[in-house]
C-alpha cells in the first residue's frame, strides 16, 4: 500500500556524549526501501554552513576548555536552530535513547515533536522498563520501543497496512494533506483549511 511513501523522518538521538552515526545509517538504509527520507543530524541537508562533524566537536570541546563559552553559543545557536527545522520538516520523529546518557537536545526536539502532534517513535536503550517517567507522560507508551528494529517492523507494516492508523497525531499522514511538490500547494492549503474549520472551529 505504501502508505508512508514520500514521509520524512528525523533521527534524533546521542551525538555529544556517545556516537550516533551507525544506528543511523543503518536505519535510514532500511526506511529508504519503502521511500521514506530520513534526515540525518551529522549529514545536515538543506544547509553547507551548519557541521556537526568530528573536527567540529573537536574544535568545541577546545572552547570549551579554554572558556570561550561565546563562541560556542554562537555555533550551537545555529545548531539548535537548524535541527528543529528538520523536526517541523519531518512527518514523525524516530528517536534512540540511552537512558544514563544526558541528551538535551534530543529531549527538546522530542517535546517539539510532540507540541506539534507528530508521532514519535523511541527506541529505549535497555528496554521499554528503561523509559524516564517523564517521557511516559508526555506520550502513548506503545510508541515506546524495546530496540529500533521493533520501530522498523511498525514502520513497515504501517507502510502495508497490517498496523492501522490508531492515533490522531497520524493525521498529516493522509494523501490528501502532503505536500508532494511546489503545484500542490494551493490546493493543499484549502485542503487543510477545510479541515481545520471543520474539526478545529
Amino acid at each position: 500500500m505504501n502508505l508512508l511513501e514520500k514521509t520524512k523522518t528525523y533521527l534524533v538521538g546521542h551525538m555529544q556524549y556517545l556516537s550516533g552515526r551507525n544506528w543511523r545509517e543503518e536505519i535510514a538504509e532500511q526506511l529508504s526501501e519503502i521511500n521514506i527520507t530520513c534526515f540525518d543530524p551529522y549529514k545536515k541537508p538543506f544547509i553547507k554552513d551548519v557541521e556537526e562533524d568530528e573536527a567540529s566537536r573537536q574544535e568545541m570541546e577546545t572552547w570549551m576548555k579554554t572558556k570561550q563559552y561565546d563562541r560556542v553559543s554562537e555555533r550551537m545557536k545555529t545548531v539548535r536552530s537548524y535541527d528543529l527545522n528538520l523536526v517541523d520538516r519531518s512527518d514523525f520523529i524516530v528517536a534512540h535513547l540511552v537512558p544514563d546518557v544526558a541528551s538535551w537536545g534530543s529531549a527538546e526536539e522530542i517535546v517539539t515533536a510532540v507540541r506539534m502532534k507528530k508521532p514519535v517513535f523511541v527506541s529505549m536503550e535497555g528496554g521499554k522498563s528503561k523509559t524516564p517517567l517523564w517521557m511516559l507522560g508526555m506520550f502513548p507508551h506503545k510508541y515506546v520501543y524495546n530496540s529500533l528494529d521493533e520501530i522498523v517492523e511498525m514502520l513497515y507494516a504501517i507502510d502495508n497496512g497490517n498496523k492501522p492508523i490508531d492515533s490522531d497525531r497520524w493525521r498529516l499522514l493522509r494523501k490528501e494533506f502532503r505536500r508532494l511538490n511546489d503545484d500542490d500547494s494551493y490546493e493543499l492549503g484549502i485542503k487543510l483549511k477545510q479541515w481545520f474549520n471543520k474539526n478545529v472551529m
